[in-house]
């Protein structure tokens, strides 16, 4: 019987294990497979939550390296953040020319960096012409300070539609993203930073546990800006495999959906770049998707290169090539609905193709035999 162990790193995601078991079990349900799967309850026994999954030749334990506590801290709540969040990426991207650099890897996390300033750009000055019109027009009829309130209350209640309306498109989500990674060399120290350590020593752990079971692989998976935290954990890692003179090929590396030259294109991330051009120092099997139609991922850019790692090591880097996986009509109305389409990476599809989440984190045979 075939073992495995996979480690999901979630994204800049506030929502706990449950809402991510609730998405594992429910596209589980859509997933078509001869073979009976009996999937267990999320079981939090252990430092992390976790929940396993049998099928007659392979038992997989999924556990979810939680980190959404942080999240929440860094959370923006109310309309003052996302302005402050906006003004941060306006000075951060945009004044510094970061932007360019970010243009030329990737158009399409061009377009999705700027489409957060420019909705907050636009809205508030929108709101404030219109909050000007009507104090114009309502103080031809009557006395300057009632045109004054209602001006006012225009200005107001524009601004709360629109930002009710942004939080729909996901607009703040994103600005908190990207201001959140350009930080990165201040948030991540203290507890993000116990944390990371605390995520390698387990997966460590668990590899160092395994080396002399048979027909057995650890899968180190994550998503977003979980694919930056990766890094993180990886090479702390390998520097542990390095001391410990620990044998790490059983240790296949999946990254989603990865947004890495957020943090790594900053030029105060130097601690992030040793670390790239450590892990490029291990010959690994890592396997890299991403896909043009998630606006919030850099799309088959190798972020070795780009950030100034080289030579060494490189991930694979494919496509899911999503339109394969879905019928014509469905996959329209996905492309349309941004947000799913960042999340498409961990869902079944209606098509089996090359890419399959399920078969490599569930499925018959070493994840090194089931992509080419």
């Amino acid at each position: 019987m075939l073992k495995r162990d996979v480690f999901y790193i979630a994204g800049y995601d506030p929502r706990s294990y449950r809402h991510y078991y609730a998405l594992f079990k429910k596209e589980l349900g859509f997933y078509e497979n001869s073979l009976k799967m009996d999937l267990s309850k999320s079981n939090t026994s252990k430092e992390f939550p976790f929940w396993e999954l049998s099928t007659p030749n392979v038992k997989t334990s999924y556990t979810f390296l939680a980190w959404n506590d942080i999240v929440k801290k860094n959370w923006a709540e109310n309309f003052k953040d996302y302005l402050k969040d906006t003004f941060e990426v306006f000075r951060i991207y945009i004044i510094t020319g970061l932007f360019i650099k970010f243009g030329k890897a990737s158009i399409y996390q061009l377009i999705t960096g700027f489409y957060p300033f420019f909705y907050v750009l636009f809205s508030l000055i929108f709101s404030f012409v219109l909050a000007f019109l009507t104090f114009i027009f309502v103080k031809a009829y009557t006395f300057w300070f009632l045109a004054l309130i209602f001006g006012i209350l225009v200005l107001i209640g524009v601004n709360q539609i629109s930002f009710k309306f942004g939080k729909k498109l996901a607009v703040f989500w994103i600005a908190r993203i990207c201001s959140f990674c350009a930080n990165w060399h201040k948030i991540k120290q203290n507890e993000l930073e116990e944390r990371l350590e605390n995520f390698a020593q387990i997966v460590f752990n668990t590899l160092k546990a395994h080396q002399n079971t048979k027909n057995y692989e650890l899968i180190l998976l994550s998503h977003s800006v979980g694919t930056i935290l990766c890094i993180e954990v990886l090479a702390k890692l390998l520097l542990l495999c390095e001391k410990n003179n620990l044998d790490f090929s059983k240790l296949k590396i999946i990254t989603l959906g990865e947004c890495i030259p957020l943090v790594s294109y900053q030029k105060k991330a130097l601690e992030f770049r040793k670390n790239l051009d450590f892990i490029s120092k291990f010959d690994l099997k890592w396997y890299d998707y991403t896909s043009i139609i998630d606006g919030a991922c850099f799309p088959q850019v190798d972020f070795f290169t780009t950030s100034g790692i080289k030579e060494g090591f490189r991930p694979k880097f494919y496509s899911p090539k999503f339109h394969t996986l879905y019928e014509k009509e469905h996959y329209k109305k996905i492309k349309k609905n941004k947000y799913k389409a960042h999340f498409l990476y961990l869902m079944s599809s209606e098509i089996k193709a090359e890419y399959d989440f399920f078969n490599f984190v569930i499925g018959e045979k070493f994840l090194e035999e089931k992509i080419n």
